[in-house]
């Protein structure tokens, strides 16, 4: 368990790692070294309900109209590790994969 200041509360393992690997994919070179460098944790079964959490929080900020410009990746990346597409309104996937 890892205690997330910046939500004063526990997060499953993989949620940070998940997180900066969400936000990365803007660059995918540096999202590429973020996926290498924290593999040891994002390749566990734990670490990949982590970045699937970190995945659910930006989706949501996306159907609130956040972050549209990685909407598309986010949601690939979702659907790499579930097998499904997630449900986001489409009037938010502007510009998207």
């Amino acid at each position: 368990m890892v205690m997330d200041w910046e939500r004063w509360g526990n997060v499953p393992v993989g949620f940070d790692a998940g997180l900066l690997q969400a936000h990365s994919l803007r660059v995918p070179a540096v999202a590429a070294r973020v996926r290498h460098e924290f593999a040891g944790i994002l390749d566990t079964p734990a670490g990949q309900l982590g970045e699937l959490a970190a995945l659910c929080e930006l989706l949501q900020s996306v159907a609130r109209g956040e972050y549209a410009d990685i909407a598309g990746p986010l949601m690939d990346r979702a659907e790499a590790l579930t097998g499904r597409r997630p449900p986001v309104p489409p009037f938010t996937l502007t510009g998207t994969s």
